[in-house]
């Protein structure tokens, strides 16, 4: 019981907290522009929320689950004509079984730009620029979550949000996009313990990123990561990317190694159809050990996925993907392959914003690691 009241309190909080960050939001919305201080220039404010109720039910837990995935707060706006500012704080997985969400920091960044389509400087916590998949916002998604090879490398430090410095643009108006950074590799920056190692990295993650919009171009003076993984029967898109990532004197306790990674990914929509795939690949070459030569770890994942819009608001999807963490390995070493088949329906209320999601993912591992843990998955989504 003490638990039960322990976690509504602590969800009375929350709700709280949105209820009177909304209630202020109100009148900022409406006169979202106001002076400063000292009365020489403006700063404007506008608020956001993002909120994902999921149900899940999955073989391995046999548990029928309601949960919070994603709870957003999220403020933007303009700094003096000189510069824009985002900021974003996340809930993720609230309710969820066997999980302990926390409130942490997931976007704030400043950015400047310089010339208009050509070049724009961005500072902060920000998305790097690797992969397409990545770069799309969670509210833009053809499925709920982003493929396995991603989270493969968010686990490396390669993919997600992290602290850094970045230049993009987009020239030719707007069918060409490039992006690169240099950027602290957050998934080296753990500290060790009894059971974890400490995982640190002494150089500069680099990072960069080029797209080409054949058909219709991009918004010139949209951002890098600006993507949606289905434009809802809208326009005729086919993008082509490669990204390239760099990390070196990268440590795993007391062995060092290289992190080196690279991906391509390809967009096509036309109408009601849509097509998606992406291939991306890492290695982990060491140079110091402390028990003898070790071999290069050598992983890639791919994806691809297609989707139709069978009446104006009603979309449905299927997902193929592959992951396979170390193919040089013993695969018990690492888990095997594993194969996901995902079939999905997506109803748009009010296209990206207001919209229901549902799938069924069919996992496969490779034989002799084989187990139950087929999931399906039903989400409704609130996003401005």
């Amino acid at each position: 019981m003490k638990r039960i009241n322990k976690q509504k309190n602590k969800a009375i909080r929350i709700l709280v907290l949105a209820f009177a960050f909304l209630a202020s939001a109100g009148p900022v919305w409406t006169q979202s522009q106001h002076v400063t201080p000292d009365g020489k220039g403006n700063i404007t404010f506008i608020p956001g929320v993002r909120m994902q109720v999921r149900y899940e039910y999955n073989d391995i837990d046999q548990n029928n689950d309601f949960y919070i995935k994603r709870m957003r707060w999220k403020g933007k706006g303009n700094i003096f004509d000189v510069a824009s500012y985002n900021f974003e704080i996340k809930v993720d997985n609230y309710g969820k079984f066997n999980q302990a969400p926390q409130a942490q920091l997931e976007h704030a960044w400043f950015t400047f730009p310089v010339i208009d389509e050509l070049l724009t400087f961005r500072v902060g916590v920000e998305d790097d620029v690797f992969s397409r998949n990545a770069l799309t916002s969670d509210s833009k998604l053809l499925f709920m979550d982003r493929s396995q090879i991603k989270e493969a490398l968010t686990v490396l430090g390669i993919t997600d949000n992290t602290v850094g410095a970045l230049i993009y643009g987009r020239p030719v108006g707007g069918h060409i996009t490039y992006s690169a950074g240099i950027f602290d590799n957050l998934g080296f920056n753990r500290s060790g313990s009894s059971s974890v190692l400490a995982r640190k990295s002494q150089g500069a993650m680099t990072v960069a990123r080029v797209a080409a919009d054949l058909l219709d171009p991009a918004n010139p003076n949209g951002s890098y990561d600006d993507y949606q993984s289905s434009y809802i029967g809208q326009g005729q898109h086919l993008t082509l990317g490669a990204n390239v990532a760099n990390v070196v004197k990268t440590e795993l306790g007391d062995d060092v190694f290289n992190l080196f990674a690279w991906g391509v990914d390809l967009f096509f929509n036309y109408g009601p159809f849509s097509i998606e795939a992406e291939y991306d690949k890492y290695r982990e070459h060491f140079t110091e050990t402390s028990n003898g030569p070790l071999p290069d770890i050598n992983g890639d994942g791919y994806f691809v996925q297609t989707a139709y819009l069978v009446l104006p608001k009603l979309e449905l999807a299927v997902r193929y993907q592959e992951l396979d963490q170390d193919h040089d390995l013993a695969h018990d070493i690492m888990g095997g392959k594993m194969k996901w088949t995902s079939l999905g329906a997506n109803y748009y209320i009010r296209d990206h914003t207001f919209k229901v999601q549902a799938e069924y993912t069919f996992k496969q591992e490779e034989k002799g690691n084989e187990i139950n843990n087929d999931i399906l998955q039903v989400q409704l989504q609130l996003s401005f």
